[in-house]
């Protein structure tokens, strides 16, 4: 009962957040799906391949940032909230144990996040299916799952980056932020980076590690 009431406090507090992103993505994807649509009518599919294909095109290039950003929105809008209005110090205090706590917190974030890309980019991706080879499609998105990772990747700095209640600590943490980050944002050609994935999936894993060490400066009450 106690995780439910948790996981309401956190999608009450996202949930426009939420709706707005889906809105943009919605946007995003729909602008770059008419400008294939209309190239493949004014070009012709056949030459609209072989331009996409021969010059190794990666589609939603023009968006990388936007998992970013998202990532960096949701975890602003989940925890800035907790920080500057008290509200951490209570949920610390609920019957669940800090770990369950901070484990329905960043899941809440990090499955938001799941359903904001899987419908955008598998919607988009789905769609192209039926237009271009399974084998293009598929390393189209192997070239840009670093940039969705990279989402994860910035909602969970973001989260340790705001918990920590230590100023310094939090300038030191956007620098190494920074750092990480980069090695998401990476750009080649379609398929270039699929052997770096278990690597960024590493990095994802440690990186669900550090809130934890802001909330243990949290609860020693250092500033």
């Amino acid at each position: 009962m106690m995780n439910k009431a948790l996981l309401f406090k956190e999608w009450i507090k996202t949930r426009w957040m939420i709706l707005l992103m889906f809105a943009v993505f919605a946007l995003a994807m729909g602008y770059i799906a008419l400008r294939i649509s209309s190239a493949a009518r004014n070009v012709g599919m056949p030459h609209l391949w072989e331009v996409f294909i021969l010059k190794n095109v990666v589609l939603l290039d023009q968006i990388k940032v936007l998992p970013l950003l998202a990532g960096i929105v949701m975890g602003i809008t989940q925890f800035i909230p907790e920080m500057t209005k008290k509200r951490f110090k209570l949920t610390l205090h609920l019957p669940l144990g800090e770990n369950r706590i901070l484990f329905l917190m960043l899941g809440f974030g990090v499955i938001c996040l799941l359903t904001l890309f899987t419908v955008s980019y598998g919607g988009f991706l789905w769609g192209l299916s039926s237009s271009f080879p399974r084998e293009v499609v598929a390393a189209w998105f192997s070239t840009v799952l670093p940039q969705i990772l990279c989402g994860f990747a910035t909602y969970l700095l973001t989260a340790w980056i705001i918990l920590e209640p230590v100023w310094a600590q939090r300038v030191y943490n956007a620098i190494i932020g920074l750092l990480l980050v980069s090695l998401f944002m990476i750009q080649g050609v379609p398929g270039s980076y699929v052997y770096m994935l278990p690597f960024l999936y590493g990095v994802l894993v440690l990186l669900a590690i550090y809130p934890k060490i802001s909330i243990k400066h949290f609860k020693e009450g250092m500033q």
